[in-house]
This record gives structure tokens, C-alpha cells and sequence, in this order.
């Protein structure tokens, strides 16, 4: 079953999340609430710029930037992303890091919404594990996509913005019986949980899930990003996403990737006016044991 836990875990975290759980005796059910929270901040200036083209620094590939909904500035480098802040100004992307300037990404010509090849200049100051790179070109290029491009609903605007997981919690059953909840994103808490439930992890099962997930960036133009902590060290995951609701939402691409989590899968996703949403991810686990799960993750 390996892997199990971490994807459908992943699954939840992808999303976004804060209603008060239920009890521990009972399943709880989401309230259908239509919540409209406010735009953030940067809602306008969000942006995608992939696949850059001929600039490096010292051997290492800048490969995207997405400027996001919740302010963040995402850098691809060597298929590794790294978080940033920034500031927008007629179209001028300031990038920041401690309140100290590290960079600018200005687009030289306007496409539209969507294009091939824009035309961006980049100067771009990044030190990684004691390493500093400099990115610099007055002509760079790159595919560009921007958040107005995707269907705008209520929830599509409310979940594009910075969450941070909050609480979590678990209920099984099935060949495998448990119910709890969790004060934190720490998975390797559930992974011990399942075990004492008679879930039979195996020990590099149990070892795949000794992360903790933090929150996500999800953005209109169709990125999710994943930031979690392993052995002390924070990773970023990105995934593509191009659903306009959650019926559908990343169930597919992780039911391929994962035989136990099945294609028939479902995520609801519940805001609250307080400015967050509860995330709920049902799934039938099949392996040696076969079992429903739900997991339910409150983030802010």
C-alpha cells in the first residue's frame, strides 16, 4: 500500500478548508453554505510565466515564475520551486524575500490573456543552500497565462488565495475501523493511527508519511502548489489542475497514480464566513485490507 496515505493526505491538502469538524462519533457532512469571500489581494495580478526560455544562472535553469492570487512568487528552478514575495506596479513584479529586494520581472510586450513567446525581462538575484544565482535577460521569453482565463464562480474565487492547514481529521471503515482528529497537518499521526487499527503499513509505508503538510497557493490559471515539511527541510509540490468545480478535482491524475485510491473518488469542498472552508476527500482504499476514508482538512 505504498504511498497510500501520502496521496489521498496530498489529495486533501490540495484544497482548502475551515468549518469546525464534528464529533468524533459521527461523519461530518459540510454545510452547504454559498460563501463569497473578499478578492485578495492580488487577485488581478496573478500570472503564470512557463517554460522560460535561455536564461541561466551557473548551470541552473530558471524555468517558471507564477505570480499568484495570495502574493506569492513561485520560482521553478532545476524542477525544484521556491516561495517568494512580491509587488505589482504597472506591470512590474518586485520580488522580495525578508523585505529584502531580490529581483524584477517586468512583461515588455502585452499579448492578452494568454500567449507563446511573451517577451519578459528578468533580473533576478536568488541564493538557495548558500548558493546565489543570478538570472538576468532583457529578453527572455515564455508561455504566459493569466487567472481571468478560467471560469470565474464563487468558489473557483474563493479558494485562489494562500491557505494554511489548520487541523485535520480522519475517519475509516471498513476492514480498517478509526475516527480522530488531528491539531495539525502532521501525517505520520495518521499513519500510526491506521496501524494501531490494523491498517498493516508497512514500515517504508509508515516512513513515506513522515511529512507534515503546512498549505497550499492555488491559483485561477490552473496551479496548485503543495508545501510541506520533511526531516526539517520545506518542499513544494506543483500540480496542474483545469476543473472548474471540485467533482472532478485532481481524483483522476492521483487514482492513476495510486492503484488503492479509486477513479470513483469524490472532494467537497465548504466555505464559512469566518474566511476559510472545510475540505473533505472520500475515497475506497483496496490492498490487503479494503476500506473507505475520509479525510477532512481545515485550513485558514
Amino acid at each position: 500500500m505504498k504511498k497510500t496515505f501520502f496521496y489521498f493526505a496530498m489529495a486533501a491538502c490540495v484544497s482548502a478548508g475551515f468549518v469546525a469538524c464534528g464529533s468524533d462519533g459521527d461523519d461530518y457532512v459540510a454545510p452547504k453554505v454559498e460563501v463569497q469571500l473578499p478578492l485578495p489581494e492580488y487577485a488581478s495580478e496573478a500570472v503564470s510565466f512557463d517554460n522560460i526560455v535561455e536564461v541561466e544562472s551557473s548551470g541552473a535553469e530558471l524555468e517558471s515564475i507564477n505570480f499568484t492570487e495570495g502574493g506569492k512568487a513561485i520560482l521553478e528552478i532545476d524542477g525544484d520551486y521556491y516561495y517568494y514575495a512580491y509587488t505589482a506596479s504597472n506591470g512590474l513584479y518586485t520580488l522580495t524575500d525578508g523585505g529584502k529586494i531580490i529581483g524584477t520581472v517586468k512583461e515588455t510586450t502585452a499579448r492578452g490573456v494568454s500567449s507563446q513567446g511573451t517577451a519578459i525581462e528578468i533580473n533576478i538575484s536568488v541564493t538557495i543552500g548558500g548558493v546565489t544565482y543570478s538570472f538576468n535577460s532583457a529578453d527572455a521569453a515564455a508561455n504566459k497565462v493569466t487567472a481571468s482565463e478560467m471560469i470565474g464562480n464563487t468558489n473557483l474565487n474563493n479558494v485562489a488565495r494562500s491557505w494554511t492547514v489548520k487541523t485535520m481529521a480522519l475517519a475509516l471503515d471498513g476492514d480498517v475501523s478509526m475516527m480522530k482528529r488531528y491539531d495539525s497537518g502532521d501525517l505520520s499521526q495518521l499513519a500510526k493511527d491506521a496501524n494501531e487499527n490494523g491498517a498493516g503499513l508497512t514500515a517504508d509505508e509508515v516512513a513515506q508519511l513522515n511529512k507534515t503538510f503546512n498549505g497550499v497557493e492555488f491559483t485561477k490559471y490552473g496551479k496548485l502548489f503543495i508545501n510541506y515539511t520533511e526531516q526539517g527541510k520545506t518542499h513544494i509540490v506543483s500540480v496542474d489542475w483545469s476543473s472548474s468545480d471540485f467533482e472532478n478535482f485532481l481524483v483522476k491524475a492521483i487514482s492513476e497514480n495510486n492503484k488503492f485510491i479509486s477513479n470513483g473518488s469524490s472532494i467537497e469542498v465548504a466555505f464559512n464566513e469566518a474566511g476559510g472552508c472545510l475540505f473533505t476527500f472520500k475515497t475506497t482504499i483496496r490492498g490487503n485490507k479494503t476500506y473507505n476514508a475520509q479525510l477532512s482538512v481545515v485550513l485558514q
